[in-house]
């Protein structure tokens, strides 16, 4: 199957940075010119801290410099819009992604050009940067950022972590979570457990490194406080009720299941209201009938969307639905905060492996998260061991490719002659989860799709009818709606939406679950 798609030819009108009135516009005018200056201030601040006994240390400072004006050059070129030019390094994707260049876009620039595409090429062209050294061609410069709000993510990370592994009932051992789904895949609290994980994997979304251009992470804490503020109090009673006797440990676990008040509603179930379109349903439809099968998710952001992306799995397997999660990194740095390879092993290793530390002062272990309470460091290390040997064992795949940071929108998955392996083989999946804000445009083309349009319609050979490619499973979206494109939505949503809160398509505090069976 050909398609008559490309950058310069989508199924709607691009959205693009000429449309004054736009977020793409906005983004490229302000969000972008600030990302390429904290890259540089990046690369700045680690070349001054080498330390004089690296004997690669004026090597890299040479290179460290270099680096810097390619990106400083690149700022003036976004900011004057000037003509885009090929890439020069000898990456694997260099040949396609100046085919591209040269096909669709040969005299465009910044602001001509989609805004997809424009964005994309920015954070490409910061990998040339690091990709024509020597010393810094596999340095993220985007690292230390993630690490910095995945740090101040520990009040919700314990308490999740807590619910996932801290024995309820000191007879059986079991957690929150193996109770719930202790009863089969066609009990209630495995369903009730289904949808609450669906919409923490949602919600973590709404962290996003590339729109915070100035991260409070004092906000970012509340917005996850909020947001597990019902789970908070519940992994308390679990954490508590750990060495107590079984007829103690039965109250809590009363309590953990049914809900600590009957008073107001779960934050959880507020944020529901704010799903403008949700399928969860027609999901859990799916997922309730699979037997061991395999889910693909395309992941999104690092930090905490990661994690709870890894609940979200570890609930798949422990309730029997899977056995065997593949998840889909980026293979180089990409949009500020998108989960690449070192960063899914380094969010494990987090969790169970004391950190080195050449200042210690005593035998005792220090961890990344430091929880006062013993049972919570405890569970931290018993989930960061379990995630460790889904990996070791095969139940957890990570993979990569070139594709999910190429310049093609999603509807060249099957038939773009660079994606075949990886289409060939996610084939093989039952289930496709997109996490995020990036994947989500991918799938819809970044176009001005009436917000009526269904869902299924708008991703194109991935969707329904006479254009879905054969061997394309279900596909479900979790996003939380971050750019002017949304689709799926009932009659009236728009109007009312535009008037409740103008400026929701882009908020971040509006999200939708879509699905294309």
């Amino acid at each position: 199957m050909t398609l008559p798609y490309s950058p310069l030819n989508p199924p709607q009108k691009a959205l693009s940075g000429q449309d004054k009135n736009s977020f793409g516009y906005a983004t490229l005018q302000s969000r972008l010119p600030v990302i390429v200056s904290k890259t540089v201030d990046d690369v700045y601040r680690t070349y001054h801290a080498l330390t004089d006994s690296d004997p690669l240390k004026k090597e890299k400072e040479q290179e460290a410099k270099k680096i810097i004006e390619l990106i400083g050059g690149l700022r003036y070129e976004l900011q004057r819009d000037k003509p885009f030019r090929p890439f020069t390094d000898t990456r694997e994707d260099v040949d396609e992604w100046n085919k591209a260049l040269a096909e669709y876009y040969p005299t465009s620039s910044w602001y001509k050009a989609s805004w997809l595409f424009s964005e994309c090429y920015l954070y490409r062209r910061i990998k040339e940067a690091f990709a024509l050294t020597q010393h810094w061609k596999d340095y993220d410069p985007f690292f230390e950022q993630k690490q910095t709000v995945f740090k101040s993510s520990q009040k919700a990370v314990v308490s999740i972590a807590v619910q996932l592994t801290t024995p309820v009932d000191v007879k059986t051992g079991k957690s929150v979570l193996d109770i719930k789904v202790q009863d089969g895949p066609e009990s209630k609290a495995t369903r009730d457990a289904f949808f609450e994980m669906v919409q923490v994997s949602l919600w973590g979304n709404a962290t996003d490194l590339s729109l915070l251009d100035n991260p409070d992470l004092a906000k970012v804490e509340e917005l996850q406080r909020r947001m597990m503020s019902s789970s908070s109090s519940n992994s308390s009673s679990a954490a508590s009720s750990a060495n107590a006797s079984p007829a103690v440990s039965t109250v809590h676990l009363d309590q953990v299941v049914q809900g600590t008040s009957e008073q107001h509603a779960s934050e959880l179930e507020k944020h529901a209201e704010k799903i403008l379109s949700n399928d969860s349903e027609l999901l859990w439809s799916k997922v309730k009938s699979l037997r061991n099968g395999r889910v693909d998710i395309i992941l999104d952001n690092a930090g905490f969307e990661l994690y709870v992306d890894l609940v979200f799995a570890d609930y798949l397997v422990r309730a029997g639905f899977a056995s065997e999660v593949v998840f889909h990194a980026k293979r180089i740095p990409w949009f500020v905060s998108d989960v690449m390879p070192f960063d899914f092993q380094w969010t494990l290793d987090q969790l169970h492996s004391p950190t080195t530390s050449t200042t210690a002062t005593s035998d005792t272990p220090t961890y990344f998260f430091s929880p006062a309470d013993p049972i919570e460091q405890q569970a931290l290390q018993d989930l960061g061991k379990k995630w460790q040997t889904y990996i070791n064992n095969g139940t957890w795949k990570l993979t990569s490719h070139e594709f999910w940071t190429s310049c093609y929108a999603f509807y060249h998955l099957p038939t773009h002659p660079s994606a075949q392996d990886l289409f060939q083989d996610m084939q093989q999946s039952d289930l496709w989860i997109f996490k995020g804000d990036l994947n989500y445009r991918k799938l819809v083309y970044d176009c001005k799709w009436p917000t009526t349009t269904p869902f299924s319609k708008a991703i194109g050979p991935l969707g329904q009818g006479d254009e879905k490619a054969e061997g394309v499973p279900m596909a479900v979206s979790f996003r939380t709606c971050k750019a002017d494109v949304v689709v799926g939505l009932n009659d009236g949503v728009e109007e009312k939406m535009d008037k409740v809160a103008p400026n929701w398509m882009v908020s971040g505090e509006y999200a939708v679950i879509s699905v294309s069976p």
